[in-house]
């Protein structure tokens, strides 16, 4: 039987307009993003009032000084804590003031009494030799891990106590804080051989790009391939494939499976791009971030060659497999495998030309999130030649697991029962 084009996107229109009108699909493209969202807030939000929260609750530091060194030390401990970012700019937009008493105590039993009995929300213990060592030990009834606030504030005291009366206000501002005044500069994206002034809003949306653009790479090749396990799974366990073979070829039912539920996953990309740059591309703006013609075009062709890499794969199994629980089983390791590059996302963005990195998004199985994540990263200078050759291993790839799906596809599609061995499979792919 020829190969016919009219019957392949017959088929390819069917699958396509069966998968975006189920509410599943509808979900994936709308409540993902917002899902992804409100997460994403609920896990920031709080963050941000976390040291204004921690300082608000010290309210007294005692100090046990068994050195004398600290007899005419600062009395309390004046300051302020950032708790927001003006969205405008980098610039903090609203500081809470704290106010810490420093109450001396006669020892450490009655500095710990004191301290269990919340009459000290911490307790400071300075040793007699603490000049000779440095050392110095501060109690707690609880900490948090994600906020030095407290440990800055202390540290803070003890140096303007060290230095009262002994040096002037002005060096002891300095001594306490010395780089408060220093600005960073960093090499001008846009001017050759020019600086620009660090700015730190923009450098954490440079790290969250790369992550949000591999996910979404990464994301969609996924959800593109699980609708092709899917549709061939369930159709075989259903002997819906049975029928329509009477009417098309395998190649032609392949070809029309891979061209619509592609096409629905280009939608979900489509639909997530157009909604981050509606409601994020006023924040990059602000934040002067530009993404570059040439890395969305390269983002389109690693998505096309990875969903036909993944998509083959996932084809292949769907015939061989007799439900969809062995499938999904099967298809796992392939998974995993394309989520791969985040667990090792701070070697590639930070050092994107590391052999890791470069390793990497030369495996065709990893290539598309990890390309992705090495030309997104702020310093990023990736050598055309190692772009070309790994779209090349990509392509080479693809094109190796679609014909041995295509093999698999014909022979495996219509048998039931056990599940082929090893063996079994590789001599299928041999065939032609």
């Amino acid at each position: 039987m020829s190969f016919s084009w009219k019957k392949t996107f017959t088929i390819a229109q069917r699958e396509y307009l069966t998968t975006v009108r189920r509410k599943a699909f509808v979900f994936t493209v709308i409540g993902t993003p917002v899902l992804y969202a409100v997460l994403m807030t609920l896990m920031i939000r709080p963050q941000m009032g976390d040291r204004a929260r921690q300082m608000r609750d010290f309210h007294v530091l005692g100090v046990v000084d068994s050195s004398g060194v600290f007899a005419e030390a600062e009395p309390e401990i004046l300051g302020t804590v950032a708790t927001d970012f003006s969205v405008m700019s980098a610039k903090v937009s609203k500081r809470d003031s704290f106010r810490i008493e420093v109450r001396s105590l006669p020892n450490q039993l009655e500095g710990e009494r004191a301290l269990k009995a919340g009459e000290v929300s911490q307790l400071l213990v300075v040793p007699a030799n603490y000049l000779e060592t440095g050392r110095l030990r501060r109690y707690a009834m609880s900490t948090n891990i994600f906020s030095s606030q407290d440990e800055r504030a202390v540290s803070g005291w003890v140096v303007r106590s060290l230095l009262r009366g002994r040096v002037d206000e002005k060096r002891v501002d300095r001594v306490e804080r010395p780089a408060r005044g220093m600005e960073l500069l960093t090499p001008d994206r846009h001017a050759a051989g020019a600086f620009e002034a660090h700015d730190e809003r923009r450098e954490m949306v440079d790290f969250l790009l790369p992550f949000a653009f591999g996910m979404l790479m990464g994301l969609c090749i996924v959800i593109g391939g699980q609708y092709l396990l899917q549709g061939v799974a369930e159709e075989k366990e259903s002997r819906i494939l049975e029928s329509m073979l009477c009417t098309v070829n395998a190649r032609e039912l392949l070809a029309g499976k891979l061209f619509g539920l592609g096409s629905a996953g280009l939608t979900i990309v489509g639909a997530w791009v157009t909604m981050g740059a509606f409601f994020g591309g006023p924040v990059l703006a602000l934040a002067q971030v530009h993404l570059q013609s040439a890395v969305l075009g390269l983002a389109i062709v690693y998505f096309l060659l990875g969903y036909l890499f993944y998509g083959s794969i996932m084809t292949g199994i769907g015939a061989i497999t007799n439900n969809m629980r062995e499938a999904q089983q099967f298809a796992f390791l392939f998974t995993f495998m394309n989520f791969i590059p985040f667990y090792l996302m701070t070697s590639i963005v930070g050092r994107p030309d590391s052999g890791v990195a470069i390793g990497l998004s030369m495996f065709p199985p990893m290539a598309p999130v990890a390309m992705m994540l090495r030309l997104s990263a702020p310093s990023a200078a990736v050598p055309l030649w190692q772009i070309g050759l790994s779209i090349a291993l990509l392509a080479g790839a693809a094109w190796l697991a679609l014909t041995i799906s295509a093999r698999l596809f014909r022979i495996g599609l219509l048998m039931y029962g056990k599940t082929p061995t090893l063996p079994e499979i590789v001599r299928w792919a041999r065939q032609s």
